[in-house]
This record gives structure tokens, C-alpha cells and sequence, in this order.
């Protein structure tokens, strides 16, 4: 006997015994068996879900925070301060400046005055201290 037809077995034997238990008097419909190759072992793919949308910032901030103007990349050399911008972290900040995120650490050393004891904590419009690269 093959599963299929054991589940199916199974159902009516549990469809007539709480038939019976409910009081129900009249006679129960025979089961449709349904060949075991009809059921399907793999289910069926889940659609695409589209990409969620975000808020769009103007063109003119995402250029800006996007990437230093080659005038920042040549004060870097010298030093230079970066005003905070939404959605920036640290890692963000040295991999725009030295492009090299495991330099956040020399940007938080130079202004833990003005970002406090969490690294973590960055506010829109701080002006950070921007070490000379090395």
C-alpha cells in the first residue's frame, strides 16, 4: 500500500468514527482516492517580492555624502573636518576619506570631544576632524 493511499485510509476511518461521536446519522461519502502521483513532493517557488523603496534623498545630498570632491581628497593629505551626514557611520566616513573601513578608529581617537564615549552615536551636522591619511 503506498502512503498516499494509507493517508487516505486514515481519513475516512477518522471522518466516520467523528461522524458517528457527533450523532450523525446519515451515511458518509466514500473518499476520492487520489493516485500518489498526483501530489507534488516539491512545492511550488515563492514569487519575486519586488525591492522595498526608501525615501529618496535630493541629488545634490547623495552626490555630496556620496563621495569627497577631489578638493577633500587633496585637504586630506593636510587634515580636514567632514560635516555628518544622514545615514553616515564611521566605517562609511573612512572608506570615503582613506577608502579603507578599519580606519574608523583614527576618526573616532581625533574626536572623541565631539562624538562622546559611542562611536556609535554620530548626529547629522558634527563636524569631525578628518586625520591626514597615511
Amino acid at each position: 500500500m503506498s502512503a498516499g493511499s494509507l493517508i487516505v485510509a486514515a481519513c475516512a476511518v477518522a471522518t466516520l468514527c467523528f461522524g458517528a461521536a457527533c450523532g450523525a446519522g446519515a451515511a458518509v461519502p466514500t473518499p476520492t482516492v487520489v493516485p500518489a502521483t498526483a501530489v507534488s513532493a516539491v512545492p511550488a517557488p515563492s514569487p519575486q517580492r519586488p525591492p522595498l523603496a526608501s525615501p529618496a534623498a535630493s541629488p545634490s545630498t547623495a552626490i555630496t555624502a556620496a563621495t569627497p570632491t577631489a578638493a577633500a581628497a587633496t585637504e586630506t593629505a593636510a587634515g580636514d573636518t567632514y560635516e555628518v551626514q544622514p545615514g553616515d557611520t564611521l566605517l562609511s566616513i573612512a572608506d570615503q576619506f582613506y577608502g579603507d573601513v578599519t580606519q574608523w578608529r583614527r576618526i573616532y581617537d581625533a574626536n572623541k570631544d565631539v562624538i562622546g564615549s559611542d562611536p556609535d552615536k554620530l548626529k547629522v551636522g558634527m563636524k569631525l576632524k578628518i586625520p591626514p591619511k597615511q
